[in-house]
């Protein structure tokens, strides 16, 4: 009877290890199946790489040419306007297109313009005029614009670096150009043969 009772315990310890064995296996498998069974890993890669910063600027349209003429007889002076289109008292070809600025590199910039000449040097005479106005080519193109007013005419500015037009000039594409036109008023009495001048635009990352 004693024997009976001693095989059945022991039968009840190794059904009870059995099962303990057969739940951790069961629990091991789970925990690791993805990488003892499946050959599953996690890693990481990294992707670099750098991006310049441009700052460029151009004048996409830089030559503006009236051609030969002079003033009409008896007239005082002759006027000659690219944002108007028109010459008035003289007989040069008129203009109808001003200078175009654009920001062709991919960052904002501070924008100065500078002419190469006053109305004395570039046309001589009595009481001659040399002006320009700035306006966007596309809206938005020029933000910040400080004192400098878009629109109103100012005479040119021949001192380094010349007049900040623009304290923010944007280099997206829908809204990265400005126009620049001139009004020139030649005395009947002025410089004669070949008149020209340079405008230099400077483009300073904002």
């Amino acid at each position: 009877m004693k024997t009976d009772s001693l095989l059945l315990l022991v039968a009840m310890v190794a059904a009870f290890v059995s099962l303990a064995a057969a739940g951790f296996t069961y629990y091991s498998i789970e925990s690791y199946k993805n990488t003892w069974f499946t050959g599953f890993a996690t890693s990481t890669g990294t992707a670099n790489l750098t991006v310049e910063s441009s700052a460029d600027i151009n004048f996409t349209n830089k030559f503006l040419n009236w051609s030969s003429g002079r003033v009409n007889q008896g007239a005082a002076n002759a006027t000659l306007d690219t944002a108007l289109g028109t010459v008035t008292n003289g007989n040069w070809t008129a203009v109808t297109n001003g200078f175009q600025i654009e920001n062709i590199g991919n960052v904002n910039v501070t924008l100065d313009l500078l002419a190469g000449k006053d109305a004395n040097s570039f046309l001589g005479g009595t009481a001659p005029l040399y002006r320009y106005n700035v306006t966007n080519n596309e809206t938005g193109s020029c933000l910040n614009q400080s004192a400098f007013n878009f629109g109103q005419y100012y005479d040119v500015n021949t001192t380094s670096p010349g007049t900040r037009i623009c304290t923010n000039f944007l280099f997206n594409d829908s809204k990265d150009r400005i126009r620049v036109d001139l009004r020139i008023i030649i005395p009947s009495d002025s410089l004669t043969g070949v008149l020209g001048d340079t405008w230099t635009a400077t483009g300073t990352a904002a």
